[in-house]
């Protein structure tokens, strides 16, 4: 019997490890569950603080973007009131360029044609005197060089 009893000893040693073991997994479990609850209730915490930062940062950027749309709203206006003044103006240069056609006309109506001929030909005559009064000028300037040189 003394087989038995030394099965028995060991069995029963076997067992206490393994209420020992079991005891310190349940701790370990227990100790795994309240970290994870304290780490949930951190994180929890932080996601509400960056959240209230974000809804700050998100009001101040609608502001800034409320003041952008204003200046483009500004300026807007001010290209529509430029693009109004600029019609008025081309407008008034069409006017003028009828009135001045108009007075073109009428000044060549009244110019005949036997005056405006004498005036084209008078001006052709400048022009010749001009052409040859200058090639004079360079056959003198190149006579007075050669005869320099020579």
């Amino acid at each position: 019997m003394e087989q038995m009893t030394t099965d028995i000893a060991v069995l029963e040693r076997a067992v206490v490890v393994m209420a020992v073991c079991m005891v310190v997994q349940t701790l370990l479990c227990l100790a795994g569950g309240v970290g994870a609850f304290i780490a949930w209730r951190r994180a929890t915490t932080a996601l509400a603080e960056v959240k209230v930062e974000a809804d700050a940062k998100v009001a101040e950027l609608r502001e800034q973007l409320n003041r952008v749309a204003a200046t483009v709203d500004d300026a807007a206006r001010a290209v529509r009131r430029g693009s109004a003044a600029v019609d008025g103006v081309m407008t008034e240069v069409r006017d003028a360029m009828g009135s001045v056609r108009h007075g073109v006309g009428t000044v060549a109506s009244v110019v005949t044609g036997p005056r405006a001929a004498m005036a084209v030909g008078l001006w052709q005559g400048l022009q010749m005197w001009r052409k040859r009064r200058g090639s004079r000028r360079v056959e003198t300037d190149v006579t007075v060089d050669m005869s320099g040189t020579s």
